[in-house]
């Protein structure tokens, strides 16, 4: 069972159609894996707590959110997902490194002049303990991945050719792997 939380004020007022549920829930359906539920909720780390909390009640074996995982003030997922869980946010050494490599790539392709490890783009290794980073062959923004009990939470970009990249990469044998031992 899997549930998806798409997070995102944009997605709420119409601004932009949530085509990362309709993707995932396609998907996910197409590996074995029965979707349950799709919340869309707010870039709010209280409202990103809460949720979590009642879709971990329900004991899906996989909960995936999409958006807030980017550098900017309103990407608050990773935030919201600790809050939930009742742990703290560190910089996390292996996604930094992921972060890093991003930016050097950018370098060497002439498309930025320096590498500089922001305080914005260290935001986006910051994650909840025991989380791991998922590799991001599109863009800067990792994906996360963390087990509560028998639950995978496993947080993804909101930009589609993220999103999709990383779980097709990473994600996506995982769950047909699980589906297939049920």
């Amino acid at each position: 069972m899997l549930e998806i939380i798409c997070v995102g004020n944009e997605l709420l007022i119409g601004k932009t159609l949530n085509t990362n549920a309709h993707w995932l829930a396609k998907y996910a359906t197409s590996l074995g894996v029965m979707v349950k539920r799709v919340t869309v909720i707010l870039d709010e780390v209280d409202e990103i707590a809460t949720v979590l909390r009642e879709a971990l009640k329900r004991k899906p074996r996989f909960i995936i959110t999409t958006g807030g995982l980017g550098p900017t003030f309103d990407d608050k997922t990773l935030e919201g997902i600790a809050r939930g869980l009742n742990r703290k946010l560190g910089v996390n050494k292996k996604a930094v490194e992921m972060v890093k490599e991003k930016y050097e790539s950018y370098l060497k392709q002439g498309k930025i002049k320096k590498v500089e490890l922001t305080p914005a783009r260290v935001k986006m290794a910051t994650l909840p303990e025991g989380a791991e980073p998922l590799h991001n062959a599109v863009g800067t923004a990792p994906g996360v991945i963390l087990r509560v009990d028998g639950t995978f939470i496993i947080a993804l970009p909101g930009v589609p050719p993220e999103m999709e990249a990383i779980f097709d990469e990473s994600v996506a044998p995982m769950i047909k792997k699980e589906a297939g031992n049920s």
